[in-house]
């Protein structure tokens, strides 16, 4: 019994003294943040294009781009990684595109189907990506051959023969479905799931819904471009329920924020991605998407948009995103959002050789065909640069625009199509026209000239009505602005507007020779099948009707640098002012000016002398015409100026019989034109006309006139409103007054017992009549005497 009590209070002092220990002790466990959660790097090109070997500068003018240099800097990129995080391993690193990395290539890679650029991608161990427009550009199955590695004989020798690799990239288009369906086209997924130490991440992949406006309708017609937030909403909740909460969206989704690599990001955001983030949010706050690599507006852009980081790494190349983060084991999620750096791609690093052979083998299966001398200019470069003056607003026009646009119509012409204009899309001019230096002279070589248009549209010859062509040149002012045309045959001026839907507005336009577009009449126009379809939203052209069709863009301008050369010209390409800005005070100050101009030209007055009765003369049709006395005071007692308003041939005739004018009045002619635009004309009153005597008849009447009724010796009385108009006849045949030629009669005519009655004021007819009465009376008094 003691020994049972002994025992438990001994147990009791254990108990408490364990407890003691246990709570005031520090904890040594050996779990810290560092193993519950996983590091992760996410490196991500997007808008490759093909550029193998592409060269171009960063802000700080330092040499960027090539893919054997890509490949050592994603390799840095990786080592850094890996040494700052030494738990982690090359699977922690993850390599991702955003879309368009074939498609508009320069001829190493694009002359051999981009297979060498798949094969670059494929060497750099790039794991997942998405589509981008330009993987639609000879349709999707296309695409996929390629991909794939499977052999085709469509493209001739040179693509049949290239030693082709099948691709482990894993595509993932969420957005784009078999037409009527929810099935992901061409048996691509709608996301990616990789695990890494426990923990998944997924890869939603989502293409912009503008891809209708920017390929061929042809290669198109059998998908659905489906919403890109309601896709993302969709899928990320799929993921969830999968147990994925880290998100990342592959997405070919412009962007932009301000700054570049070098001076940083204030955390910016804009654009399509943004908004569709944005969107998503709202749709559901837990989407969990924590990463964005947006793509095909060739921008930077470093930010958030809530908790979500979003980045992009400008084009060909040129730089690439270096995402990090760290996944929290238990929740399955980002910690916190990632942080990003966009990273230049320079040369101060040793390129990769395999890379390099890579690009020099491709260069050596088609070195015979791009080196080849087609032509030569008249300096380096023709640049598609618009604005190289840096003007505060840039009119869209470049020297290079011009070339291609006046070798399409120059060719169509040459193969008879005898059209009158050619436009293009900008988008489709694709790089700068570079010569090489040999012999003094800058040539032109075939693989330069297929590096500006390298797409191979068709070219197609459409009529279309003045009025559809201004539509076109408006629609690239939608408020925008991000696509435009180049143009050849036509100039129009465009000035500011008051329309929230566009920037700009056409405020004329001509033919190169300066005659205006006219609404109703047909053109033929020289368009490739992109825009013939409606490509980059221009749906004007799609009310085109189609002519006939020419060779592909790309041949066209490669003949077109041939057929100088074999006439022995120097091209000479270089801005025209075929499009011009001009404020609304410029357009307005002009416009005024011209419609003065045209007043001035038609208008021709009449000589006016003392007392006619109307100012005659021509001008414009339609136009009103206004006279006044330069006597103001005399204005002052008349109720308004005389008016008239010239008839469907310009002729006038204003009364001007109120203003009693005089031998040496000045009086002034107003002319308003129908837009109402006026001008003035002076005109001095002259010396009333004079007559010979006419033998006794009454003044200028010849009998015919007041109540004579051809009384030649009394033709006094007749109110002067004979073939005189206006004379005051007397008696003994003494002459009248005046003469205006034109004015019309008031006298009755001859035999018409109606005689007129004297017109108010006209003091000598009353006197006549006075006279009549006293004479009538006289007569009756002397007859009553005798």
């Amino acid at each position: 019994m003691k020994v049972n009590k002994f025992f438990k209070k001994t147990t009791h002092v254990l108990l408490v003294a364990g407890l003691t220990i246990g709570l005031t002790a520090p904890f040594t466990g050996t779990t810290t943040q560092a193993a519950d959660t996983v590091p992760i790097q996410i490196l991500g090109i997007n808008d490759f294009h093909g550029a193998l070997e592409t060269a171009s500068k960063d802000a700080s003018g330092s040499p960027i781009g090539g893919a054997d240099y890509l490949a050592t800097n994603l390799d840095n990129a990786t080592n850094s990684f890996l040494q700052a995080n030494p738990e982690a391993s090359a699977d922690n690193a993850i390599r991702v595109q955003a879309g368009d990395m074939v498609g508009a290539s320069p001829a190493v890679s694009g002359l051999l189907q981009d297979e060498p650029t798949m094969k670059v991608l494929q060497k750099m161990n790039f794991e997942v990506g998405t589509l981008g427009n330009h993987e639609f550009d000879e349709g999707l199955p296309e695409y996929k051959r390629i991909l794939d590695g499977v052999s085709t004989s469509k493209f001739g020798p040179i693509v049949e023969a290239y030693p082709r690799v099948k691709s482990d990239m894993k595509i993932v288009a969420a957005n784009v479905v078999n037409k009527g369906t929810n099935t992901v086209a061409e048996g691509f997924s709608p996301y990616y799931v990789k695990e890494i130490d426990g923990v998944k991440v997924g890869f939603i992949g989502i293409v912009t819904t503008e891809i209708p406006n920017l390929v061929l309708a042809n290669h198109i017609k059998d998908y659905d471009f489906l919403d890109e937030a309601e896709t993302i909403v969709k899928y990320s909740a799929e993921l969830r329920g999968q147990g994925v909460n880290a998100i990342v969206v592959l997405s070919h989704v412009p962007a932009l924020s301000t700054g570049n690599p070098n001076t940083g990001t204030k955390q910016d955001v804009a654009g399509e991605a943004a908004n569709m983030m944005t969107k998503a949010n709202e749709l559901d706050h837990n989407n969990s998407v924590d990463l964005v690599l947006a793509g095909h507006n060739h921008q930077y852009t470093n930010g958030l948009v809530g908790k979500t980081r979003i980045v992009q790494s400008y084009n060909n190349g040129k730089a690439f995103s270096d995402v990090t983060g760290e996944l929290d084991k238990t929740t399955g999620d980002f910690v916190t959002p990632p942080d990003a750096k966009i990273t230049y791609n320079t040369r101060n690093v040793t390129p990769n050789a395999d890379f390099t052979a890579v690009t020099e083998d491709a260069k050596s299966r088609i070195e015979g065909v791009i080196n080849e001398t087609i032509g030569l200019a008249n300096k380096d470069v023709i640049s598609r640069d618009t604005n190289l003056d840096n003007k505060a607003i840039d009119d869209k026009e470049s020297e290079l625009g011009n070339m291609i646009t006046d070798a399409q119509r120059y060719m169509a012409n040459k193969a008879g199509a005898d059209v009158d204009f050619a436009m293009t899309n900008n988008g489709g001019i694709r790089a700068d026209l570079t010569t090489r230096l040999a012999n003094g002279q800058n040539e032109i070589t075939w693989g330069a000239a297929q590096a500006v248009q390298p797409f191979g549209n068709i070219l197609q010859v459409v009529e279309m009505t003045g009025a559809d062509i201004l539509e076109a040149l408006n629609q690239q002012y939608l408020s925008n602005q991000t696509y435009f045309l180049q143009i050849s045959g036509l100039k129009y001026t465009f000035t500011d507007t008051d329309d929230l839907d566009h920037a700009y507005k056409v405020a004329s336009v001509t033919t190169e020779d300066g005659t205006p577009l006219k609404a109703d009449q047909k053109y033929k126009v020289v368009i490739n099948d992109f825009l013939f379809g409606g490509g980059d939203g221009f749906s004007a052209f799609k009310k085109a009707n189609l002519v006939t069709a020419i060779d592909p863009d790309t041949e066209t301008f490669i003949n077109y640098i041939k057929d100088q050369k074999a006439a022995g010209k120097v091209i000479t390409a270089q801005k025209e002012g075929r499009k011009v800005y001009k404020s609304k005070a410029e357009i307005d100050k002009e416009t005024e000016d011209a419609a003065i101009k045209a007043i001035k030209d038609a208008t021709k007055i009449n000589k006016l002398a003392e007392k006619e009765k109307a100012l005659t003369g021509t001008t414009l049709p339609f136009a009103t015409v206004a006279v006044q006395k330069a006597d103001t005071t005399a204005k002052m007692a008349r109720a308004a100026d005389p008016t008239a308003t010239a008839d469907t041939n310009g002729k006038f005739s204003v009364d001007v019989s109120s203003l009693d004018l005089k031998e040496g009045d000045q009086i002034t002619t107003t002319i308003t034109d129908s837009n109402g635009y006026s001008t003035t004309f002076q005109t001095t009153v002259q010396a009333a006309a004079t007559t010979p005597p006419d033998n006794g008849n009454g003044g200028t009447d010849n009998g015919n006139g007041g109540t004579d009724n051809g009384n030649g010796n009394n033709g006094g009385t007749d109110n002067g409103n004979g073939n005189a108009g206006n004379g005051s006849g007397t008696t003994g045949g003494t002459t009248t007054t005046e003469k205006p030629a034109t004015t019309t009669p008031n006298t009755t005519p001859s035999g018409n017992t109606n005689t007129a009655l004297p017109t108010t004021g006209d003091t000598a007819g009353l006197a006549t009549v006075f006279g009549l009465i006293l004479t009538t009376t006289a007569l009756y008094t002397l007859r009553k005497k005798g």
